[in-house]
């Protein structure tokens, strides 16, 4: 019973929270809260040192993941019982994912870490890890409920996406039409994100949604998908995107379209391309997406390996930054696929 428990719910969080009312919007999002809190017995992992960690990336393309994939390998430095720290990237394919789980689990890891392309279609490999006694943590940026998850180190997209929507409709003054861009097809974070969207503007009378679109993370594709909206839709109130790639991309269709002084653009991240954009012109502000998950995701599996009890979920927060205090954060001699973080020089991605 117990098993079909965690079957059911991690279907429900898969399947998506954008089809559901406001009140059961509400009980879904105290329900992941729930999960995230469930304590796991990590008996069964606990093994001695030293240990190697494999990270299976879905894709490494992205600025974000790579800064995350800094801070896991210095994390992993701090700890002499770490050996060595293993990286695969599927570049964006799933069946490539489900390929390097297999071979991490054939060369033995004693951790598997990793961000998916798509949770559905590599919880397969991922058990086969789990039923060779190697946990999985989840990084990355979402929470994912499944058995074959292990534990979460994950960046709540829910409350991301609810400060980011509650931000920018009291910005807008309550009313207006929107647009929203959205990570990944099918992904977690992408669900949650949607979720929390319409549950806020359920709040939101005045809020039209014109559009939901996928960036996939990327600047240039959120771009092209911004410029063929902006001649869809005469007129765009608001933007919502809590990533600030894709913001970036966003605003440079507006600006290029000659409609950036209509639009109210929602927080988004510290890529340091969107931060220079709202140091330049004091719009949009922040909402954070640390890059130091990676570390926490490490040190949560230090703790599995060692058989102690953890969450189903590790949570870094995200706050709100106004545009204002963008200068604390923004580095302007930089790229813009740098990310405001606290690692040590020696180790910044180059």
């Amino acid at each position: 019973m117990r098993y079909a428990r965690v079957i059911m719910l991690s279907a429900v969080v898969a399947v998506g929270l954008s089809v559901i009312g406001p009140a059961t919007a509400q009980t879904k999002r105290e329900e992941l809260v729930a999960q995230a809190a469930e304590k796991v017995d990590t008996a069964r992992f606990k093994k001695p040192g030293p240990y190697t960690i494999g990270v299976s990336a879905g894709y490494l393309t992205n600025s974000w993941v790579v800064y995350a994939l800094a801070h896991i390998k210095y994390e992993a430095s701090l700890h002499p019982e770490i050996k060595e720290v293993v990286v695969t990237d599927a570049g964006f394919k799933p069946a490539k994912q489900v390929a390097d789980i297999e071979d991490l689990i054939n060369k033995k890891v004693d951790l598997i870490i990793y961000w998916p392309v798509d949770n559905k279609a590599i919880a397969g490999a991922l058990q086969k890890a789990i039923d060779a006694g190697i946990p999985a943590v989840n990084t990355g940026g979402g929470f994912y409920y499944s058995p074959s998850t292990t534990s979460n180190a994950y960046i709540g997209q829910w409350d991301l996406g609810e400060k980011t929507a509650r931000q920018l409709f009291k910005d807008m003054g309550g009313k207006g039409k929107i647009i929203a861009m959205l990570p990944i097809a099918g992904h977690s974070a992408t669900v949650d994100q949607k979720a929390a969207l319409d549950a806020v503007m359920k709040e939101f009378p005045g809020i039209e949604l014109l559009s939901a679109e996928h960036g996939n993370w990327n600047r240039a594709r959120s771009k092209q998908i911004t410029e063929n909206l902006l001649q869809r839709f005469p007129r765009i109130d608001g933007v919502f995107s809590p990533s600030g790639q894709m913001s970036a991309g966003l605003a440079e269709a507006f600006e290029e379209a000659g409609r950036l002084n209509e639009v109210v653009m929602s927080p988004a991240d510290e890529y340091n391309g969107w931060l220079k954009w709202v140091d330049k012109n004091q719009k949009g502000g922040i909402i954070t997406f640390p890059t130091k998950v990676g570390r926490d995701a490490v040190q949560l599996g230090l703790e599995i390996l060692k058989g102690q009890p953890v969450e189903r979920g590790r949570q870094v927060p995200s706050v709100v930054i106004p545009a204002s205090e963008v200068g604390k954060y923004v580095r302007r001699d930089a790229s813009d696929d740098t990310w405001a973080n606290e690692l040590p020089a020696s180790w910044q991605p180059k």
